[in-house]
C-alpha cells in the first residue's frame, strides 16, 4: 500500500510565506493498493492530484474510487476542479454515507450551469457513480470499512486493509468525553462516553499508519471545545491506545505556520520519549509518500 498526501490542512486552503513547506491545501490523501486508486476526501488538495493523474494517465481512462468522510467544504472543494473528470474517459466512483450523493451531484450541476464560475465547466467525460458505503467495501484486494466520528453533521473515518497492512483515517473528530460534560450525571454516563472514545481507538487498533485530526494545540483546545476537532494530545492518545505504529498529524489549523508544525511535532516526540513509546510521529508535506 502506497500513500501520498495532497492536502494536510483543515478549514480553508491558505497560501503564504509561512506555509510553503507543508503546503496550504485541504484534506486529500491518495492511496494505491496494487492497481487500485483510492482517494480519501476531495479537499483542495484534489486539484494537485488531478494534475498529477493527467500526466500519469496520458490519455488512458481514469479508474478511481473517492471515499468522502463528510461534505464540509474543506473536504469537497477540490472535486469540481478535478481535471481527469473533464479531460479523461473512464469511471469515478464516489462512496459516502446515505444521502451524500445528492450533495455531490449539486457540485457538478452548479458548475455546469455556470452558477459559481465565470466560465462554465464542460460536462464530465468520465462516468460518475455515487454509492453508499457498505459495512465493508471491497476495492480489488483492498477492504474499506468505516466508523462514525464526533463532528457536526454525519462524519465517518475509514480503515483500509490491503495485503496485511492497514491505514486508518480519522478526521474530523473530537473526543466525546470532552464535548459532553453537561451530560455526565454520574459514573455510568462518564463510563459510556469513555467507552465510545475507546471504540474509536479500537477501530484504529494496530494500524500501520493512523492519519488523525490534530487541528489544535493542547493549550488552544480549551477555547474551542465543541467545534468537532481534536487537539494534538487527543491524536496521540488515540494512537497510543490503538497501538498504532505511525501517527500522521493531520488537518492542521489554517493559521498554523511551518515552524509551529515543526515545534508541535518535536514536542510530541519528546513526550513519547518520556513515555517510552515506540509510536512514530509524521508530518508529511504535500506530495510526500509513505509506503506500507
Amino acid at each position: 500500500m502506497d500513500v501520498r498526501f495532497w492536502g494536510m490542512r483543515g478549514g480553508v486552503p491558505i497560501c503564504g510565506p509561512d506555509s510553503q513547506r507543508y503546503g496550504g491545501n485541504t484534506a486529500c490523501v491518495e492511496v494505491r493498493c496494487g492497481d487500485e486508486l483510492l482517494i480519501l476526501d476531495g479537499g483542495s488538495g484534489m486539484i494537485g492530484l488531478g494534475r498529477h493523474l493527467m500526466q500519469e494517465l496520458k490519455g488512458a481512462p481514469l479508474d478511481a474510487k473517492l471515499f468522502l468522510s463528510h461534505t464540509h467544504w474543506d473536504h469537497t472543494m477540490g472535486i469540481p476542479f478535478f481535471l481527469p473528470v473533464y479531460k479523461s474517459e473512464g469511471q469515478l466512483t464516489v462512496y459516502g454515507i446515505a444521502g451524500m450523493g445528492e450533495v455531490l451531484k449539486s457540485f457538478f450541476e452548479g458548475a455546469e450551469a455556470g452558477e459559481h464560475f465565470p466560465v462554465p465547466f464542460g460536462k464530465p467525460k468520465v462516468n460518475i457513480e455515487f454509492k453508499e458505503l457498505l459495512e465493508t467495501t471491497q476495492v480489488g484486494e483492498a477492504a474499506v470499512s468505516y466508523y462514525y466520528l464526533n463532528h457536526p453533521g454525519l462524519t465517518v473515518g475509514f480503515r483500509v486493509e490491503y495485503q496485511g497492512k492497514s491505514l486508518v483515517y480519522v478526521t474530523d473528530n473530537e473526543p466525546y468525553r470532552s464535548t459532553n460534560q453537561e451530560l455526565i450525571r454520574g459514573d455510568d454516563d462518564e463510563s459510556y462516553l469513555a467507552r465510545i472514545d475507546r471504540e474509536v481507538a479500537a477501530f484504529a487498533h494496530s494500524a500501520d499508519l493512523l492519519i488523525a485530526d490534530a487541528t489544535y494545540s493542547d493549550d488552544e483546545y480549551a477555547d474551542v471545545v465543541g467545534m468537532g476537532h481534536s487537539s494534538v494530545g487527543d491524536a496521540m492518545r488515540i494512537a497510543i491506545s490503538a497501538q498504532a505504529k505511525r501517527l500522521v498529524l493531520f488537518h492542521h489549523h489554517p493559521l498554523r505556520s511551518d515552524q509551529q508544525i515543526d515545534d508541535i511535532a518535536q514536542s510530541c516526540r519528546a513526550r513519547l520519549t518520556r513515555l517510552n513509546s515506540k509510536l512514530e510521529i509524521l508530518t508529511p508535506t504535500e506530495g510526500d509518500r509513505v509506503s506500507l
